[in-house]
């Protein structure tokens, strides 16, 4: 995902019942990116060296995460259920029964000889959620995998893939780093695509966590593209890294040709280092990779650390927010700006690569051809200052803001965004048609009805023309705007 944009989250709202929402829910092409230019400044010298030992740092790590211990456990029963590595504390996987329903649910529907059996990891994610319901309700056959972790309030977690449930699509409790649970699925359902989501997400945690990026961003994607290419017929892969690889690049707007070996945070460097990898798997063993850079992607079911719902939760509640400025040179200040990407906008990239991913040339591990390695960005060019988001919400909640606006701090964020999404819009026929303002309306509405539903109801018997203040969760009292 792209970098948050302001201030600490502070603690989740507690999920207060999750009421039934509808989500809003070949030939191809060899992308390799131009060899970079060797700059002969020391400076630039420096950061390559500075990126390339974050990579093998990385490399090395993820090797030892995925080694198997010199003593291994005596191997169980192949029909007893097994403990999932990393998982939560109740999952377990394994067993006749749980074979038939990993089966059912990666069983294609459509009857036209075109649908995709996908595996998708992160499922229970923002993102993971609301693509296995889009390609659910095509008919495609969709495995989720999701570890549940508690990095944001497991319970919303639990709410998508109950969600996902209702219309057919079964989440497997487990980890993308458990080598033994991917071979097995890989080995019970025939996956012709992976939508490969799983991350550890957000710029900031990696101040506190940093070995849970590495794990889950690298050794997480070692252990997805080893049970990959050994799979027999290997499946093609679409997984999402993030316009955060982009770091301290300046040229506007983003391009897939512009530097990225100057990332901004641990966050984008094990994407970027994952992007690498990648590279190495297509190259050896002809895995069709696809890489989508993510550009701040919002709306309903979303992440509570990302800004807009945590600007959101807080607004209610009274409490201040944090709005973060920049220095645009000598004594200018201007605030941070992102290229806001809604949900269903994003799913429709996401489709759309899988679509085109082509196929993947190994067969048993052994490379046979030349396979598709491509990378897109996804974005809504449209770019929108944080203050801009912040007057919105307002609005939109009949509530004044409390803004308290800082001098951005050195933590991973960067100062703006901005896709240039030509390539996408060209082969994928990407064309994102949901503006900011329109989205923030759609992921307001989820909001009340999720959390707070009486004053939902509220909002909507006040009307646009109520001047008096309304009453947040912890029953703070801001007057409207």
């Amino acid at each position: 995902m792209a970098p948050q944009l302001t201030g600490a989250p502070g603690s989740a709202a507690a999920a207060a019942g999750a009421a039934a929402v509808k989500s809003q829910f070949h030939h191809y092409h060899h992308h390799r990116l131009p060899p970079r230019h060797h700059h002969s400044s020391a400076t630039s010298l420096l950061s390559k060296l500075a990126f390339w030992s974050v990579c093998s740092l990385s490399l090395l790590l993820a090797f030892l995460l995925l080694s198997p211990s010199a003593a291994p456990a005596p191997r169980a029963s192949p029909d007893s259920p097994r403990r999932s590595l990393h998982a939560s504390p109740s999952a377990t996987w394994g067993g006749a029964a749980w074979e038939k329903k990993v089966r059912a649910s990666a069983r294609v529907r459509r009857t036209n000889g075109r649908g995709l059996s996908v595996l998708v990891t992160g499922a229970a994610g923002f993102v993971g959620c609301h693509a296995a319901a889009a390609l659910r309700r095509r008919g495609d056959g969709v495995l989720g995998l999701d570890n549940f972790n508690d990095y944001y309030d497991p319970a919303l977690k639990r709410g998508r893939a109950a969600l996902l449930a209702r219309s057919g699509v079964y989440v497997v409790d487990g980890d993308i780093a458990d080598a033994e649970l991917l071979a097995k699925l890989f080995d019970v359902a025939p996956f012709t695509h992976v939508l490969h989501l799983a991350a550890q997400a957000g710029v900031r945690h990696a101040l506190v966590d940093p070995m849970s990026y590495v794990r889950a961003n690298v050794a997480g994607l070692v252990a997805l593209l080893e049970a990959a290419r050994a799979a027999d017929p290997q499946p093609a892969i679409v997984w999402a890294s993030s316009s955060s690889v982009y770091g301290l690049n300046s040229h506007v707007p983003f391009s897939e040709h512009d530097r990225t070996d100057r990332p901004a945070s641990l966050y984008a460097a094990t994407k970027k280092a994952g992007e690498e990898i990648a590279h190495v798997y297509n190259h050896i063993y002809g895995l069709s990779l696809t890489a989508l850079r993510f550009f701040t992607v919002y709306g309903p079911w979303g992440r509570p650390d990302m800004a807009y719902f945590f600007f959101t939760r807080d607004i209610l509640a009274g409490r201040p927010i944090t709005v973060y400025e920049s220095s645009g040179g000598g004594t200018h200040q201007t605030t941070i700006s992102r290229d806001f990407t809604y949900i269903d906008d994003i799913v429709k990239g996401c489709v759309a690569a899988l679509d085109t991913a082509g196929r993947s040339t190994g067969s048993g591990g052994k490379k046979r051809g030349p396979a598709p390695f491509r990378t897109y960005n996804l974005g809504n060019t449209s770019p929108v200052p944080v203050t801009q988001l912040v007057d919105l919400l307002e609005k939109m909640l009949k509530v004044k803001a409390v803004r308290r606006v800082v001098k951005m701090p050195r933590n991973g964020d960067v100062p703006y965004t901005h896709a240039n999404i030509s390539l996408a819009q060209r082969e994928l026929g990407y064309q994102p048609s949901t503006d900011l303002q329109t989205g923030l309306k759609k992921f307001v509405r989820w909001y009340l009805e999720y959390y707070m539903p009486e004053l939902a109801v509220k909002l909507k018997q006040h009307g646009s023309s109520n001047s008096k203040g309304l009453r947040g969760r912890n029953g703070s009292t801001s007057s409207a705007r």
